[in-house]
This record gives C-alpha cells, structure tokens and sequence, in this order.
C-alpha cells in the first residue's frame, strides 16, 4: 500500500523524500563522522531497514550484507558536485571529498538498489540521486528558498 501512496503535491514522494533524507545522512557521516550527531546513523539504519522489509514484501531480490565497495550508480563525480555544493554553506568537513568517498559509498551501497527500483516501480517523482525510470523524463532539481537572513551588523 505505501508504494501506491502519492503526495497531493506534485514533484514530491515519500521515497524520494526518504532517499534525500538518508543521503544527507551518510554525507554528514563520511565528511564529518566526529560532529555527527547519533540519529545520523541510526537513520541510516532504519531507513535501510525499512526499505529492505519492503523489498521483500514486493520481492525484490537484494544482497542483505553487501560489501562497502560493491558497485553503486551514483557516480564520486556526482558525490563530489554535493561537496562543492556543501563548501558554500557553513559545514566543516573533516575529511577531504576522496577520503570520504569510500565511507559514504559504503553507506549508500546498503540501500541505492533497493530504493532505486522502488522509485522505479511506483512512478516516483524524477530527483536528483534516485535511479532511472520506465518513463522519459529529466530529473528536478531541488528547489531551494531565498536566502533570508538578515544582513550581518557592522
């Protein structure tokens, strides 16, 4: 029933949503695993979790122990446009772009397949990060609020 659930938003799915979510996550893990906070790795853990319950349930065959460096889709290309991305914001890394790589490909070999088919099988919304569809369309990319803040005093 949860794969049928659609959003009364369109450009949005609770897949998508989870796979944002657990990325952020495993970013926040590999880059700056000291500063981390716990929940980041216990919502990793439940986010995969949770998509491997529903893979069996729609039998869906995945590796339940997958090796850190199995192959994924998303590409270091891909991770390292985030990073950049990241470096204009506040965030302090604790390690370079190529030295967490590894970690958070290590992360996302856990669930990329899963939620991948998954998004592919109930029509998700094309984003950024979540696997090819059956049906042309181009990703969308996020969608990010101006920037309100007020100007610094001085």
């Amino acid at each position: 029933m949860l794969l049928a659930f659609r959003s009364p938003r369109p450009y949005r799915n609770w897949l998508v949503g989870l796979v944002a979510v657990m990325d952020a996550a495993a970013i926040q893990l590999a880059l700056a695993p000291r500063s981390a906070p716990p929940e980041a790795r216990l919502m990793l853990r439940a986010g995969f979790t949770a998509l491997r319950d529903i893979a069996r349930s729609v039998r869906i065959q995945f590796d339940p122990d997958p090796v850190s460096d199995a192959p994924i889709q998303l590409t270091l290309a891909e991770f390292e446009e985030a990073v950049k991305m990241l470096e204009t914001t506040d965030f302090r890394a604790e390690r370079t772009t190529k030295e967490a790589w590894p970690h958070f490909h290590g992360w996302r070999v856990n669930y990329e397949a899963i939620a991948y088919e998954l998004c592919r099988r109930c029509d998700a919304v094309p984003a950024l990060w979540t696997g090819p569809r059956d049906f042309r369309a181009t990703s969308v990319s996020p969608q990010r609020p101006a920037d309100r803040r007020p100007p610094a005093a001085g």
